[in-house]
């Protein structure tokens, strides 16, 4: 029984680390008259990004996030895309020099919460149920 509950274990963890590939998270970027929409993003510490951009305007403009080495452009009627990976909390810059349009990516540090075992809290007292 031990033997097989530890060829699970293993078995489960060797799964993990196979696939440490980064969450990812899907966005559209349209570049308007009025500058970038969304003007401003929201993504998780450790994900990877996969950015959409098009434009409703006629003249060619881009999407750079320079820290991040994406350049896109942002042309009516067609979508370009491109893929980065955000490790570190914080806020990035992107903006096309043409338009002087600009716009950001905030970057939230991840919280995982600790989970404690109530038989592990080591503060002497065990649960019983009511009904004993």
């Amino acid at each position: 029984m031990k033997l097989f509950l530890f060829s699970i274990l293993l078995s489960t963890q060797l799964f993990a680390a196979e696939n440490k590939t980064p969450p990812l998270r899907e966005v559209a970027v349209i570049v308007t008259k009025e500058g970038y929409y969304p003007k401003s993003l929201s993504v998780f510490e450790g994900e990877k990004v996969k950015f959409y951009v098009t434009s409703t305007v006629e003249e060619p403009h881009c999407l750079i996030v320079e820290s991040h080495k994406v350049f896109l452009a942002a042309n009516k009627g067609k979508v370009t895309e491109a893929e980065a990976v955000f490790d570190k909390a914080g806020e990035f810059a992107f903006y096309c020099p043409s338009s002087k349009n600009d716009g950001k990516i905030v970057v939230l540090k991840k919280v995982v919460p600790k989970r404690e075992v109530a038989s592990e809290k080591g503060d002497g007292m065990l649960w019983t149920p009511k009904e004993y």
